[in-house]
């Protein structure tokens, strides 16, 4: 089978390889979608710790192909999403952080490939509704729901403030809204993707190259701020900026993964005053069959920018790191 094979840096190479075989518990999925991660583009920038060779991609759908042992003949043609680890369950990991954490299983990625194995830990059943390209996106909904599972239950009516305009934003927008959230406001410089804030029930749009976002807040909130700021983006710097616009014992939520080694540059005496919590949480954590439901709940029409065949996985890399569009799809088998 082909896969597109990460060499570091911008370079891709399309490989052969052998066929995945499925051992006892396992089984092969044929890649319909695999969407491309800001954690894929971080890689390739070396923002992200990995180590080439590497086959990225770990958002991705298909049917079910081949089964090893002990797995039920049932799911065999069904189309499955996967988690990034078969969770043990046992591990302090598992225990006392998420599934997501695993200590005992490896993490899973290869879906620039035309198939993957997988463990059947690991599968979902997409179910009916939900086609495969959608499907595909469960893991980045997963990551949002996993992050706003960790507020208290949010306060209906409430102001909230969203920085960034890509899927993970987008999707907070919309999540934010389907939880209660009163008046969210959307700050995105890409005129593209600020208008489908709206389809996610954005009230207010805000072009911060064109009106102050500071200002916008302060005015909209007679200056206490927003209840719950969320930064979506993984900039430190706007992280810093939206910690500011936090009325007291609000919420500051990262949903955007700073590259590693960053720093918050953030006046830790205003959040210690204001009494303001911080939280954040790496990946889907336990929230993928959540997560697979609430896309359900979701407009995503117009979402997917584009679908690259397994050839053109390098220029679907590039495209989706200048932010031409929300979502750029691997296809292998169009």
């Amino acid at each position: 089978m082909r896969v597109a094979t990460w060499r570091g840096g911008s370079e891709i190479t399309i490989d052969e390889v052998p066929d995945p075989k499925p051992g006892p518990g396992q089984l092969v999925l044929k890649v319909h979608s695999s969407g491309i991660c800001g954690t894929d583009i971080h890689k390739t920038q070396g923002l992200f710790p990995a180590t080439p060779p590497e086959v990225l991609g770990h958002e991705f759908t298909g049917p079910v192909v081949e089964i090893g042992e002990d797995v039920e003949a049932s799911i065999l043609g069904k189309v499955i999403g996967c988690t990034l680890n078969a969770a043990c369950g046992e591990c302090q990991g598992c225990i006392t952080w998420s599934a997501m954490h695993c200590e005992r299983e490896p993490r899973l990625a290869g879906g620039f490939a035309e198939y993957v194995l997988v463990d059947q830990r690991q599968a979902h059943i997409v179910p009916d509704g939900l086609d495969p390209e959608t499907a595909a996106m469960t893991e980045p909904a997963a990551c949002v729901v996993s992050t706003l599972n960790m507020l208290d239950e949010i306060e209906g009516g409430c102001d909230a403030l969203v920085v960034g305009g890509g899927l993970l934003g987008l999707m907070t927008v919309g999540i934010l809204k389907l939880r209660g959230a009163g008046r969210v406001i959307l700050s995105e410089p890409n005129p593209h993707r600020l208008a489908m804030g709206t389809q996610f029930g954005a009230d207010i749009l805000n072009d911060p190259t064109v009106d102050d976002l500071a200002e916008l807040v302060n005015e909209l909130t007679d200056g206490y701020g927003v209840k719950i700021g969320v930064e979506a983006v993984g900039v430190p710097k706007l992280v810093a900026n939206v910690s500011t616009m936090i009325r007291p014992r609000g919420n500051l939520v990262l949903v955007g993964v700073s590259p590693s080694g960053s720093d918050l540059p953030v006046d830790l005496f205003d959040l210690h005053f204001k009494e303001i919590t911080v939280s954040g949480a790496f990946g889907a954590g336990d929230a993928f069959s959540e997560a697979m439901e609430t896309l359900m709940q979701l407009n995503l029409n117009g979402v997917v920018s584009g679908r690259f065949q397994l050839e053109r996985t390098a220029e679907a890399l590039t495209a989706s790191a200048k932010g031409e569009g929300v979502k750029f799809m691997i296809a292998p088998h169009d």
